[in-house]
């Protein structure tokens, strides 16, 4: 190779080198700026007021998907008047958000920041809410970390089957029958307690009159929210909701319910049915089934993917789906129901109780949350549970006993003259998730503003009321300040802090159960 061609080839490898190097440089620069530009965006509400004098929305944002589904900016979530003031953005902007959703089952790792800060330390604003309709046992599957401790300190809100929780997940809920309530009141001159104030704030002119478009516009907003939920609850739950009857109550309507029909079985032999599809399990439940099928007189059918051919009903195809009218139509041949949970773990009563359990035909036996946490949460006198006796083969004399003495028996089925159970019940049935974090986020806004007139303040007030009507608490809020607390997650929801089962099935586990649990023949 001559010498030209060698300082030639030479020049070419030295700027290919150069510009490899600027390129890095580029890049690193317009990384630390986007970062200095979001970090300013977020923790500076006057810019977001100088840059936008009329109006605030509040912006909500899904870091995860839930259970695989996408939610982003085409998703409807707000109802029209709600949708004025709070918008939905998409996943990728969640860095914009006043409000981040996490759902436990599909988060992987938080989001780390390129400049090595944390991501929390720039945008301590945010609200980010942790959310989980499984028990702690089977929520965290696929994140990525070594410890659950790695997520204290992150979260501001939290949404799961804790009553303790922000938002309380329940699958079902309960009132009081508006014609038991008439007849209470009416006839039996018991006065039943009204939770709901009928008294209406009048929104006066010297309000919605303002000089700010924003604060008029949120004012009529949110008045016209108060007003729709009050009577929409004052609808649904007119004698109250979730709150049980009085013992004394209940005494007094004896006289005036019917006795439920009775089905015609062979009190020697208690017909059970069980509606199951996962197998193997942290609480065991299909060992204990496979006690109390064994117990003398005891009848156990199973429909779904776990049937087997001992005791196995031919219709068990039909309900593979696990479909509600299938559930009910089956479950008139059977005095009780399986309504076991698949973890033991705290307030963990999912839909086995409150849809397939409180079928109205059957009485559920459930084993999974304790005792006392179903006193607190579920229907009284509407289920057996598992823990009242020391042994498989006193629950069985006890399941022999109701099914021979149908007095005795009709009694955990006259919840069904008392109550209505409805998905409209639910402790948070007219306050979702995401109106809460709407509200809240224009709650801490105003509370934000230095100067506080008459208007921002009756504002603030009317946001409070819409939450005191359904006494929906938000533990972790503190409205004299507009904070939350961050969750230490590692004692809230924490397997080994809020679970009493065991670990799941080892493999061999597994084996045995599907040779000698499910298709055992004898």
């Amino acid at each position: 190779m001559s010498r030209t061609y060698r300082d030639i080839y030479q020049k070419i490898i030295l700027f290919l080198l150069i510009s490899i190097i600027i390129f890095f440089i580029s890049q690193s620069f317009l990384i630390k700026l986007e970062n200095n530009f979001i970090y300013h965006i977020h923790n500076n509400h006057d810019y977001i007021l100088n840059n936008n004098l009329t109006f605030k929305k509040v912006s909500i944002a899904h870091y995860t998907t839930l259970y695989g589904i996408r939610t982003d900016s085409h998703t409807k979530i707000f109802n029209d008047n709600l949708k004025q003031i709070c918008n939905i953005l998409d996943p990728k902007d969640y860095s914009l958000a006043d409000s981040v959703f996490v759902s436990l089952v599909d988060f992987v790792r938080f989001p780390i920041l390129s400049n090595g800060i944390s991501y929390r330390s720039q945008h301590q604003s945010q609200l980010w809410i942790v959310h989980s309709e499984e028990s702690p046992r089977n929520s965290y599957r696929i994140i990525d970390m070594k410890n659950i401790t790695d997520l204290d300190d992150w979260f501001n809100l939290t949404s799961t089957f804790k009553p303790e929780s922000d938002f309380h997940i329940q699958y079902r809920g309960y009132r009081i029958k508006p014609e038991i309530g008439d007849l209470l009141k009416n006839k039996l001159n018991i006065s039943l307690h009204q939770s709901i104030n009928l008294t209406l704030d009048l929104l006066s002119d010297t309000f919605i009159n303002g000089s700010s478009i924003y604060l008029n516009t949120v004012l009529s907003i949110f008045h016209k929210e108060l007003i729709n939920r009050k009577n929409i609850l004052l609808n649904i739950c007119p004698y109250t909701c979730n709150q049980p009857l009085s013992s004394h109550a209940i005494k007094s309507l004896q006289p005036y319910l019917k006795q439920t029909k009775q089905k015609i079985l062979n009190q020697n032999i208690v017909y059970i049915a069980w509606f199951v599809s996962n197998c193997n399990t942290h609480s065991r439940r299909e060992d204990y089934v496979n006690k109390l099928r064994s117990q003398k007189g005891i009848h156990i059918d199973i429909y779904g993917n776990c049937k087997s051919i001992y005791h196995s009903p031919i219709s068990s195809i039909q309900c593979q789906t696990l479909k509600s009218n299938c559930t009910e139509n089956i479950l008139l041949n059977y005095r009780f129901y399986l309504s076991f949970e698949n973890s033991k773990c705290d307030a963990y009563i999912t839909e086995k109780y409150w849809i397939q359990g409180l079928n109205g035909h059957a009485v559920p036996i459930v084993l999974g949350a304790k005792k006392e946490q179903y006193q607190r949460i579920a229907i009284s006198n509407s289920y057996v549970h598992v823990d009242d006796f020391q042994t498989i083969e006193d629950l069985a004399k006890e399941l022999h006993r109701l099914n021979k003495n149908y007095s005795d028996y009709s009694k955990y089925l006259q919840w069904t003259q008392l109550y209505d159970i409805s998905h409209r019940y639910k402790p948070t049935s007219i306050i979702d998730m995401h109106s809460t974090l709407c509200f809240l986020g224009h709650y801490q806004y105003l509370h934000s503003l230095k100067e506080k007139n008459q208007q921002i303040l009756y504002l603030m007030h009317i946001i409070r009321k819409i939450f005191n009507i359904t006494n929906m608490r938000l533990p972790n809020f503190n409205w004299t300040t507009a904070k939350t607390n961050l969750i230490r997650i590692s004692q809230f929801y924490n397997p080994n802090v809020n679970c009493w089962d065991n670990n799941y099935p080892s493999i061999f586990k597994q084996i045995y159960n599907y040779l000698f649990t499910w298709w055992k023949l004898f």
